[in-house]
C-alpha cells in the first residue's frame, strides 16, 4: 500500500480567491491519498469542516481524514496588522479603466504589497516556514495573492505549485513573441478590445508603464530590503504572476482566454467548480419563483458594496430591459453601501415598485444556492456581474450570456474576453472611461449609466423573444459552456497535484 502525502494549501479566506483551493481539496479528500492541510483566515474554517463533512458523508465506507485547519493569523505581531488594515472601505475599490485609473491602480497595489510592511511580511514568511518544517509536505500550494507565501516557499527551496483562481494570461503577456505586449493585447485593467486597435497603442503603453511603476514605490523598495537581507533576491510574487520553472495550475482554458502561446508550466484545467447542491434541495421557493420566466440574474461579487447612485442607474438598465421584454423577471443580489442604503431603497422603489411588489425583480441579500446552482438551472438567460475571474469561470462554465459591469483590476480584463469569445457584453465601457474622479476626496466613481446598461443587456437577451444576434451569442455560450464542463476542472487540479506529490 502507497504511503500516504502529506500536502498544505496557503489561501486567503475571500470566496473568490479560495474556491478554487476548496474545489481541489474536495476532489483530494474523495482520493483519500493526502493528509491534507490548509492555512488560511478564521472565515475559511467553518467551510473546511464542511467540506471534510461532505466527502466523509459521500463515502461511508471509507474513513477520510478531515482537513487540518492552520490559522494564518497566528503569526507574531498578526494583531498590528490587523488594526494597520482593518479600516478599509470596500464601496471605495472602484477605478476607471484604462490611463485615468492606472495612477490609481498602481497606488493600490503599493498599498496591497506594503499592508504587510517588512516586519509582518517576515513575520508571516518565517511562521509558514516553521508549520512547513514541522509537517514536511510533500508539495506546497500557494495562492498567487499570498505574497509571503511565495517567499517562503523559494527560502525553504520546497517543492511548490501556484494554484490561482485567475487566467495568467496578464503575467504571460511579456512572454509573447515580438513585443506584443505592447501592440496586440489590452494592457492590465484597460478594458480596450482584442487585438488592440491601433489608435490605444499610446494609452495601452501609458497604463502598462504606470501601473509597473508600483514596483519601484519606496514603501514596496523598504519590503525588498527587508527580503534582500533574508536572501530572497527574486521580484515580489505580485510582479511576478508567472514563473518559469514553478507549476501553475488554473482555471482558464485556450477555448475561453485570449490567444497566447502557453508555457509547458502553465496547467489550464478548465473551471475549478465545487459541487453544487441542487436549487430543489435548499431553496425550492426560489425554484419555484425561477420557473415563472426566463430570468436574468445580477450579482455583483462579494466584494461590491453599491453607492445610491450606482444602484439607481443598475435600477435605469433593469427597467430598459423590463420595459422591452414583459416575458423576463430578474433576481438581483444586492449588498449596498451602508451609509447610502436608505437613498438607494427609496430609488429601487421608485423605478421598480410595481415589479418589486408583483414579484417580477426580486432582491436579495443572500442567496442560498450557490450561484453555479442557479446558472445551470434552466432558467437563467443572462448573467450581470462585475467581472472577478470567478464570476467569469462560473457563468462560462455554465454556459449563460454574460454582462459584465467593471469596476476594478481585472474585472476590465474579463469584459474583453466575453466581447472577444461572442459570450457577452461590457455592460459600462463608456461610463466607466467617461466618469468623473475626485482624486483629493476619493470616492468610488459612479461608473454604470442606465441607457448603456440596458442597451447591453437587450443585446445580450435581445430585444425581442428570438433576436438572432442574441440567440447567436446564447449558442455560442452554450457550446463554450460545455467545452469547459468536458475539461476536467478539479479533478484535472487535484490530478495534477497528487502527480507532483507522488512524483
Amino acid at each position: 500500500m502507497v504511503a500516504r502525502k502529506t500536502l498544505i494549501f496557503f489561501t486567503n479566506s475571500d470566496f473568490g480567491q479560495a474556491n478554487v483551493v476548496l474545489s481541489t481539496a474536495y476532489e483530494l479528500l474523495r482520493q483519500n491519498k493526502h493528509n491534507i492541510h490548509i492555512a488560511s483566515w478564521a472565515p475559511l474554517q467553518p467551510r473546511l469542516e464542511k467540506l471534510s463533512q461532505q466527502a466523509q458523508d459521500e463515502n461511508p465506507s471509507e474513513s477520510i481524514p478531515p482537513i487540518t485547519y492552520h490559522n494564518l493569523a497566528s503569526f507574531p505581531g498578526f494583531i498590528e496588522f490587523a488594526k494597520k488594515n482593518g479600516n478599509r472601505k470596500k464601496a471605495d475599490i472602484p477605478h476607471p479603466p484604462g490611463s485615468r485609473g492606472a495612477e490609481r491602480i498602481s497606488m493600490l497595489a503599493v498599498r496591497f504589497l506594503s499592508a504587510w510592511g517588512p516586519e509582518a511580511h517576515l513575520a508571516l514568511l518565517n511562521w509558514a516556514a516553521d508549520l512547513t518544517k514541522e509537517l514536511d509536505p510533500a508539495l506546497v500550494v500557494v495562492d498567487p495573492h499570498l505574497v509571503p507565501i511565495h517567499d517562503m516557499a523559494r527560502k525553504l527551496k520546497r517543492k511548490y505549485a501556484v494554484l490561482s483562481p485567475c487566467t495568467l494570461a496578464e503575467g504571460l503577456l511579456s512572454e509573447q513573441p515580438w513585443l506584443a505586449a505592447y501592440w496586440k493585447y489590452p494592457a492590465f485593467a484597460t478594458g480596450f478590445p482584442y487585438p488592440l486597435p491601433w489608435s490605444y497603442m499610446l494609452e495601452n503603453y501609458y497604463t502598462k508603464r504606470t501601473i509597473e511603476n508600483a514596483a519601484y514605490d519606496p514603501k514596496v523598495k523598504e519590503i525588498n530590503d527587508a527580503r534582500r537581507a533574508q536572501g530572497l533576491h527574486e521580484p515580489l510574487g505580485s510582479f511576478t504572476p508567472w514563473v518559469k520553472d514553478v507549476p501553475h495550475i488554473c482555471p482558464s482554458l485556450p477555448e475561453i482566454d485570449l490567444p497566447l502561446e502557453w508555457p509547458s508550466n502553465v496547467h489550464n484545467c478548465g473551471p475549478i467548480m465545487l459541487p453544487s447542491t441542487p436549487i430543489e434541495e435548499n431553496d425550492p421557493d426560489l425554484l419555484a419563483w425561477l420557473e415563472k420566466r426566463p430570468t436574468v440574474l445580477m450579482a455583483l461579487g462579494t466584494h461590491f458594496e453599491a453607492y445610491a447612485a450606482t444602484v439607481r442607474e443598475q435600477a435605469v438598465g433593469l427597467r430598459v430591459l423590463l420595459d422591452a421584454r414583459p416575458d423576463i423577471q430578474v433576481l438581483w443580489k444586492l449588498k449596498p453601501e451602508e451609509s447610502s442604503e436608505g437613498d438607494g431603497k427609496e430609488t429601487l422603489n421608485t423605478i421598480l415598485g410595481d415589479e418589486l411588489e408583483s414579484g417580477r425583480v426580486r432582491i436579495e441579500s443572500w442567496l442560498k444556492p450557490d450561484p453555479v446552482a442557479i446558472l445551470r438551472s434552466g432558467h437563467v438567460v443572462c448573467a450581470i456581474h462585475h467581472g472577478g475571474a470567478n464570476s467569469y469561470f462560473e457563468a462560462t462554465w455554465a454556459g449563460i450570456p454574460q454582462v459584465i459591469l467593471s469596476m476594478w483590476y481585472d474585472t476590465f480584463d474579463y469584459a474583453t474576453r466575453i466581447e472577444h469569445l461572442g459570450i457577452g457584453v461590457y455592460g459600462n465601457r463608456d461610463a466607466g472611461r467617461n466618469c468623473v474622479v475626485d482624486n483629493e476626496n476619493y470616492q468610488a466613481p459612479l461608473m454604470v449609466d442606465g441607457q448603456e446598461f440596458g442597451d447591453a443587456l437587450l443585446r445580450t437577451v435581445g430585444r425581442v423573444k428570438g433576436d438572432q444576434k442574441a440567440d447567436a451569442m446564447s449558442k455560442r455560450a452554450a457550446e463554450l459552456g460545455e467545452v469547459c464542463r468536458n475539461s476536467g476542472g478539479r479533478t484535472k487540479a487535484a490530478k495534477i497535484i497528487t502527480d507532483l506529490c507522488f512524483e
